[in-house]
């Protein structure tokens, strides 16, 4: 994954090149010195660099609609071999299960559970940003899923609503004729929602076996992208023991030095049912039992190295860990060690 960890595919990417070529415009005209391998579909591009094509895309046209017009002339290979996999579903709703399985190979920024409530279902994302930077391609997110879903069912439908989390532009024409439905703004994240009913509406396109062969193929590419982040934490892992006898261990400052920011790095941990604090304290308890072993760091030295301002702190967080203090635990360990210099085969006596 790029540096940013939060991340597009280049084949949903190139739905905006694809739109710029007709107007007459290069991708290198909106890339911005931005090195990205537009032949390989399999490559990832930093969220914000994506909404920065975007803007300067609205710019170089003039268009300040560049997300809406893009997003209703998707098709499904943009979505790459997901929207392959929703092509091939029985029904939207089965189509539906699969795009939020496997939303992070396309469009990795922050994701919410699919909720039904009542008799409605909702699809949300709350990326890094919600700022108006992220507008435009917020907008191109939720155009190309309204006209992927009209493509797989060969239906004109119209969600019920959709919810922006930022204030309503001057300007909503092109919003209202490419949804179709009521827009609803300053809500607490991006959010499409749609009748319950459309989970039984039949695909134009139903092909199970077809459906087989693409979803062991997302299966053995999302798992490519999840071990990605496992590279992530162990990334977050090697800073805090870095950093901690800096008193630089925030999630902030470590966030920072990855060069992602604190929601992503957080989102990332949750994906490996972590969180920030559960990571340091892990990496606090590895390092104590190592640099207890060195004789010639005294318990408050251990402390400072370990990030704790007093060493009271770390003699609560040791019994938490171990159910002992750390000096009684060292002077366990000299016991053993001392054991086992008198008798080196392991038999005393």
């Amino acid at each position: 994954m790029t540096a940013s960890h939060s991340t597009i595919a280049v084949s949903y990417l190139q739905a905006l090149f694809d739109h710029l070529r007709l107007k007459g415009v290069t991708a290198a005209e909106v890339l911005d010195g931005a090195q990205i391998d537009l032949a390989d579909r399999d490559a990832r591009v930093a969220e914000a660099v994506a909404a920065g094509c975007f803007n300067r895309a609205a710019a170089r046209l003039g268009d300040e609609f560049i997300g809406i017009h893009v997003g209703e002339q998707i098709r499904p290979g943009h979505y790459g071999v997901v929207g392959y996999v929703g092509m091939a579903c029985a029904t939207l709703g089965e189509a539906m299960l699969c795009l939020q399985r496997y939303q992070a190979m396309v469009l990795d920024v922050g994701a919410l559970p699919l909720e039904l409530k009542g008799t409605e279902v909702r699809l949300g994302w709350r990326p890094d940003d919600q700022s108006h930077f992220y507008r435009h391609m917020a907008e191109f997110n939720l155009a190309a899923l309204v006209t992927f879903i009209r493509w797989i069912t060969g239906q004109p439908l119209a969600p019920l609503r959709i919810e922006f989390p930022y204030p309503a532009p001057v300007r909503l024409e092109e919003q209202q004729r490419v949804f179709g439905c009521p827009l609803r703004f300053d809500a607490d994240c991006y959010r499409l929602v749609v009748p319950l009913s459309w989970n039984e509406l039949p695909l134009i396109q139903p092909d199970p076996a077809m459906r087989q062969l693409m979803d062991r193929l997302a299966e053995k590419q999302l798992l490519t992208l999840r071990r990605q982040d496992d590279d992530l934490v162990t990334q977050a892992r090697r800073l805090l023991a870095q950093k901690l006898s800096e008193g630089e261990a925030s999630l902030d400052r470590i966030a920072a030095a990855m060069n992602v920011s604190s929601r992503s790095l957080q989102r990332r941990l949750q994906d490996q049912e972590l969180s920030f604090s559960q990571l340091l304290d892990e990496v606090r308890r590895e390092l104590a039992e190592r640099y207890l072993e060195d004789p010639a760091l005294d318990l408050t030295d251990l402390a400072f190295l370990l990030g704790y301002s007093e060493q009271s702190a770390f003699t609560r967080a040791f019994k938490r860990w171990h159910g002992r203090a750390p000096a009684e635990a060292r002077a366990q360990m000299r016991t053993a060690a001392n054991t086992v210099a008198r008798f080196p085969e392991g038999k005393p006596g």
